[in-house]
């Protein structure tokens, strides 16, 4: 399985990690669907949210509303965040392009120092406000889509 979807509402704290082998782990009260290729996860109401994918994927889509969100040891070619509200993003051990979908929100996107990538500020009104060097040539890009939402990328 490559593609994830997953859909979180009401959740202060969401962490998504790789697993060790192809096993998928979501908390017990989640309705959870998949095929050879894809897997939708819906979780609503847990304070706070572990879910296991495997370490490598193609694409995962989450929408997510203000929460925490942490991203540990998985890499992925592209990770689509549609958010609402005010994130924060911490990334661990984590590689993949991420695009960041918001209308009216804030987000907070950590990387750790060694992260090399690129950003795209795409939408109406939008504003990336990196506070480190970025890479024109990186393979990771970081992009803001939406409308009237500000990014702000730092490390540590």
């Amino acid at each position: 399985m490559k593609d994830y979807d997953i859909k979180i509402k009401k959740a202060d704290e969401v962490t998504i990690y790789g697993t060790d082998n192809d096993t998928i782990v979501v908390p017990s009260q989640v309705v959870f669907e998949s095929n050879r290729n894809q897997a939708e996860i819906d979780i609503d109401g847990v304070a706070k949210a572990l879910i296991g994918i495997p370490p490598k994927a193609d694409h995962i889509e989450l929408f997510i509303e203000n929460s925490v969100l942490n991203l540990q040891g998985i890499s992925f070619n592209r990770m689509e965040i549609d958010g609402e509200g005010k994130l924060y993003i911490a990334l661990e051990d984590a590689d993949g392009s991420i695009d960041v979908n918001m209308i009216h929100g804030e987000a907070e996107l950590i990387v750790p120092s060694d992260f090399v990538f690129a950003t795209r500020c795409e939408g109406k009104n939008n504003v990336i406000d990196c506070k480190i060097p970025t890479d024109p040539s990186a393979k990771n890009v970081i992009e803001l889509n939406g409308k009237n939402s500000v990014l702000t990328i730092r490390t540590k």
